[in-house]
């Protein structure tokens, strides 16, 4: 959820994690393509965040007040604001992949990019090439990174905002979410673009019909159709059913088994017999 201030305060530690082994007597996680752990803290007995993967508490942002064996059993989270530890009932953990949450391909677009007040356009122009399809490329801060294709182009989440910028890593870029998601899919209003205000100075300017989608591919509905595209084409399921097709074989092959031999039988009786009269006029 955008709307959470959690993603604006410590988003840079939410996401996907992945299983690194154990710690506590129970599974330690470590952020996909990120810095941070999550494991149980058995000194005192909660499950919490940190950089440092030896039980050190002391810069923990994230805490779930339950001694259970998985991380998901009970969602009980609390959050860092900057001063206390803030309980938040939207602060969950469950077992998923990323790729069953969020899109393998994105499209970004807006209604605004074509709009112009007299000479001037509401996109300057590399905010305007920032928009398109772009496809995930890899994952940081427990978020896909997304390329769109052929451009140097990258949307990634950084320190807990989402930016579209032409090289990963960086803190200045062309479109911007000052909050963010797990998937950005997920964002339906606050994205902004960058601008020039009337002191020459880049600021975020908000664009309201910035949307970001995602791009399904389509279902190839000729099984043996081969695409001459790099990307996987979905195929509607073919049913082929093994036992009939190898009993049909091993018909096929008994019948020319038994066709050979009677042939072969037929040859040798007449090339037998030939020999047998040959043998009884030299006899003679």
């Amino acid at each position: 959820d955008s709307d959470l201030a959690v993603h604006k305060i410590q988003g840079d530690k939410l996401g996907f994690y992945s299983q690194l082994g154990y710690y506590g007597a129970r599974p330690a996680y470590r952020q996909q393509g990120g810095d941070f752990f999550l494991f149980y803290f058995e000194h005192e007995q909660h499950w919490i965040d940190s950089r440092y993967f030896y039980g050190a508490s002391l810069f923990s942002k994230l805490v779930n007040e339950m001694d259970g064996y998985c991380l998901e059993e009970h969602n009980n989270w609390s959050f860092y604001n900057g001063s206390v530890l803030t309980y938040s009932e939207m602060l969950t953990s469950k077992c998923s992949k990323i790729e069953d949450v969020c899109c393998h391909e994105l499209k970004i677009s807006s209604a605004n990019s074509e709009v112009k007040t007299g000479n001037i356009s509401f996109y300057n122009l590399k905010s305007k090439d920032s928009l398109g399809d772009y496809k995930a490329i890899g994952m940081n801060n427990g978020r896909y990174i997304y390329q769109k294709k052929n451009h140097d182009r990258f949307l990634e989440y950084g320190d807990s905002y989402w930016l579209v910028s032409s090289g990963v890593g960086r803190t200045s870029g062309h479109i911007h979410h000052p909050r963010g998601s797990v998937c950005p899919e997920h964002i339906e209003k606050e994205w902004q673009i960058s601008d020039k205000n009337e002191d020459g100075q880049w600021v975020w300017k908000e664009d309201p019909e910035l949307k970001i989608t995602c791009v399904k591919q389509m279902t190839d509905v000729n099984p043996k159709l081969v695409s001459d595209t790099t990307s996987p084409v979905a195929q509607p399921y073919t049913q082929i059913d093994p036992v009939e097709e190898a009993t049909t074989s091993s018909a096929g092959a008994v019948v020319f088994g038994c066709i050979s031999m009677l042939l072969l039988s037929m040859m040798i009786a007449f090339f037998a017999r030939r020999f047998y009269r040959a043998w009884g006029r030299g006899a003679q």
